[in-house]
């Protein structure tokens, strides 16, 4: 590994984390900056300060001459940092570095978290405990928190010290654990080091990546392996498969049937009658199907006993070219086939819904079985005297023994395009090259990542789209808020000419008076809602969300969720850009959102007035 002398800001080489003198090194995490120096750049500072006999650290940007300082005062004469210390240039020397870095962390005597989006506590005694003040506010809310590398980078290392944008000590990991806990969602032990991160179940720790966001879909899955003690070659351009061989990896080298864990939780009482299902796979496309899966432990042994009837265990699993071999305790219950795996949340016995497959391959020697993708996880019913599992108290006399199974797996779309459309609903308008609008999957599966959340539906897209009632793009944020973004025409203007929308040869692209298109945000959206059947005119405010009454047809909404206790506001931005080939007027819809602090009172004329579940400028 490569690590910079404190003192001059100088790559030296050593073979091992382990080989470092004493006192050992430190390591600094942080978001990365739009321009961070790299290995090549330092090596270059260092050749020229040879013969001009300045010191190199003078001259290195600010983060990690300071980063630099902070060591060398503390005592290290080494500094470990991910921008400069990994020669990206050498593909071997890439692959080793990401499969070593959590190891990289672990050795690291301390560990300094940048954080140049939380100021330093005021030293006023009115500011309160930290988790109440605005620094705590901010904290918790720090991008820091939503990266995906930075994940490890907070569980790896003993010891954390964060720093606020001026450098200033904000505390330790395990005396800011409360707040961490409530920022990321990771136990207070774990970060207190009283409770082994082997001991919590992987769907656990999968939960805690579920709204990280990586640069690379790649590295959804890199950046997670040294939390699950796996390691593999690092592909970059593979996509999403990179998180299937994650799964893979650690389906070969744990016992924990929680990696299948994930999606939706039901209730038994919810299934109704069987019926078909859209399959789903054994494994996750991304962390964030994970997201539910907080509370989901698996329990130490089966509730099945090894008897010459029912068989015997342990499960196991196996890659095959027909799917995953697994050896499994299956249930037959009320007409529905269920994979015991020993999972329970609260208390309450949670089983993987499977959909045998009536045709399967008469050349196999097990059967085929799909997941169920409609009502994958299932809460089990149990008897209220003594919570004993269901299949031992049922009238019902269902079966319930060890398999041999074959489960279908699909496999992850490999290419760029492919990942995009693969978690996406259709959406006919973006097929049509002369729609009044497009709103590309692409664009949406960037807006998808910048909200840390996912795509529940779309209505009213189909072609030919009349805006009325207008489409609706509705996203899942978290457990309590959903987001729509709307798109319509107003009936109430018929008469009111579109923006002079230009062509690719300069000429107006549209003719004749046409209804004009209108966009807005909303929070809250209920989906039970038949938002079809909705009053029209109730969608949007003419006053306001008029596009072509918008400069340069943007415009950003500041909302903030119901109920919320943050002072941070969502700013939403809509942006209509001209198709360069369209010839009738087509608009492209983009999005983006981003969250900071912004205070009630933005002065004396400008302020931030809460209407309903959701706020504006006021001027």
């Amino acid at each position: 590994m490569w690590l910079l002398s404190t003192d001059r800001a100088e790559l030296h080489h050593f073979a091992s984390p382990e080989s470092v003198p004493a006192p050992g090194y430190a390591i600094v995490s942080h978001v990365w900056d739009h321009t961070e120096q790299s290995f090549q750049h330092l090596q270059s500072l260092r050749a020229s300060c040879a013969l001009s006999g300045q010191n190199p650290r003078d001259l290195v940007s600010q983060k990690i001459r300071r980063s630099c300082e902070l060591a060398q005062g503390q005592g290290y004469a080494w500094l470990w940092a991910d921008t400069c210390c990994i020669d990206k240039s050498s593909s071997a020397e890439l692959s080793e570095a990401v499969n070593s870095m959590f190891r990289y962390y672990s050795v690291a005597d301390v560990c300094y978290v940048y954080l140049r989006d939380v100021p330093s506590p005021s030293p006023s005694p009115e500011e309160g405990p930290f988790a109440a003040s605005l620094t705590g506010r901010l904290f918790r809310d720090s991008r820091w928190h939503r990266r995906g590398w930075t994940l490890q980078e907070l569980l790896a290392p003993s010891v954390v010290f964060f720093l606020s944008d001026s450098w200033e000590t904000l505390g330790s990991k395990a005396d800011l654990a409360e707040v961490l806990e409530e920022a990321t969602g990771i136990p207070q032990s774990v970060l207190r080091l009283q409770t082994k991160l082997s001991d919590i179940s992987i769907a656990q720790r999968m939960s805690w990546a579920a709204f990280r966001q990586t640069t690379r879909p790649e590295d959804e899955a890199y950046c997670l392996m040294g939390i699950f003690g796996v390691t593999m070659p690092t592909l970059y351009g593979e996509g999403r498969r990179a998180f299937q061989r994650l799964q893979e990896e650690i389906m070969k080298q744990s016992t924990d049937t929680t990696l299948f864990a994930w999606g939706r939780l039901f209730d038994f009482s919810q299934l109704g009658s069987v019926g078909s299902s859209t399959p789903c796979g054994l494994f996750a496309t991304s962390p964030l199907p994970f997201r539910g899966c907080a509370g989901l432990i698996q329990r130490e042994r089966t509730p099945l006993e090894r008897t010459p009837k029912t068989g015997g265990g342990p499960a196991t699993f196996a890659m095959t070219a027909h799917g995953i071999l697994a050896h499994i305790p299956v249930a037959e219950y009320r007409g529905w086939s269920f994979a015991d795996l020993g999972w329970s949340e609260n208390g309450q016995h949670v089983m993987l819904t499977l959909a045998p497959r009536h045709r399967g391959n008469p050349n196999l020697s097990h059967p085929v079985h799909d997941i169920h993708g409609d009502h994958r996880l299932v809460r089990m019913p149990s008897h209220s005297k003594h919570r004993k599992n269901f299949l031992r108290l049922s009238t019902t006399n269902p079966s319930c023994t060890w398999k041999d199974i074959y489960i279908a797996q699909r496999p992850v779309s490999s290419g760029a395009q492919a990942t995009v459309h693969a978690s996406l609903p259709p959406i006919p308008i973006n097929h049509c090259v002369s729609a009044p609008f497009r709103f590309p999957e692409r664009r949406i599966e960037n807006f998808v990542r910048l909200l840390n959340g996912h795509l529940v539906g779309v209505q009213n897209a189909q072609v030919p789209w009349t805006g009325d009632p207008p489409a609706i793009f509705t996203f899942r944020v978290s457990n309590t808020n959903t987001l729509a973004i709307k798109v319509g025409t107003c009936p109430a203007h018929p008469d009111t000419p579109q923006p002079p929308y230009l062509n690719d040869a300069g000429s107006p692209a549209t003719s004749g008076s046409v209804s004009p298109v209108w966009a807005n945000v909303q929070w809250n959206t209920h989906l039970e809602k038949d938002e079809t059947a909705s009053d029209p005119a109730s969608d949007h405010d003419c006053a306001t969300d008029h596009v072509a009454e918008w400069p340069d047809l943007k415009k950003t909404f500041v909302l903030l969720p119901d109920g919320s206790h943050r002072e941070s506001y969502k700013f939403f931005t809509l942006s209509f850009t001209p198709c360069p080939i369209s010839t009738s007027g087509t608009l492209i819809l983009d999005a983006s959102v981003e969250e900071q602090f912004v205070p009630r009172t933005l002065g004396e004329n400008v302020r931030i007035i809460p209407v309903d579940d959701w706020v504006v400028y006021a001027m």
